[in-house]
Parts: C-alpha cells; structure tokens; sequence
C-alpha cells in the first residue's frame, strides 16, 4: 500500500514538474498568435478575420458580463501597428500572410494600457513589414 502511493506521488510530482509547457513546447499561447501559427495555418490565404475565427475565436467574442448603461454589449477595439482602426470588421481587409502576429488583450488589460473606453478588450495586429530584413 506504501508502495504503491510512493509511485503515484512520484507520477504525479513527475507529471507536474514541467507543467504543461514542458509537455507540448509549442503549446499555442491564448492571446497571441504568432507569424508561425498564421504560417501553418489553413486559413493563411483568407483573411485575418477568418484566421482568428478558427485558431482564437474569443478574440472576437464580446466579453462576458460587459454592459454598457444602454445594455448595449462592448466589442473589442482593434489596433494595427499601433494605429486604432476601431471596429473588429476591419480585420475582414487583412490578409492573414500580411500579418506578423495578433495579440489579444482582455477588458482589464485593455483599460489599463489605453483606458476606459477599451472595456471590451483590444486586438493588437502587427504587420510584417515589407522591404526590410
């Protein structure tokens, strides 16, 4: 009996020691998806909305829970290269081979980093930049 939950703990020490990471290297991270996902994609020759719809859909989602006084649901506020571009439609006149990486950042996040009106979260997209190495 000993034995035996001496083994069990040590799989289980063994099993959690690395976590999850240790077990899949190139596990997808949830609010990121990098130039290497979008190069493995199916989806690399549609557009960037499209590619986000079936690798992250939360990305696109509304946030659970976020209201507006109108009841009116908040949409996440959508960045590329550092320039806002509003609404998440936009995504739509994106290819997906033109992008570098996508980055979601939750409501909280959000309004931290650009404030109050970004409660329904913000989706950064950084373009590969053509003619330079």
């Amino acid at each position: 009996m000993l034995a035996r939950s001496v083994v069990t703990a040590a799989l289980l020490l063994t099993a959690t020691a690395g976590g999850p990471a240790a077990l899949h290297p190139q596990a997808a991270k949830r609010d990121l998806i990098t130039r290497q996902e979008i190069e493995k994609s199916a989806k690399v020759n549609d557009d960037i909305y499209q590619l986000i719809r079936s690798l992250r859909p939360h990305f696109l989602a509304p946030p659970r829970g976020i209201r507006t006084f109108g009841g009116a649901v908040r949409q996440a506020v959508l960045y590329v290269n550092g320039t806002r571009h509003g609404e998440l439609a936009s995504l739509k006149n994106i290819r997906a081979m033109d992008v570098q990486e996508v980055r979601y950042l939750d409501p909280t996040k959000a309004e931290e980093e650009y404030g109050i009106t970004h409660n329904g979260g913000a989706v950064l997209v950084t373009m590969v930049r053509s003619g330079k190495p």
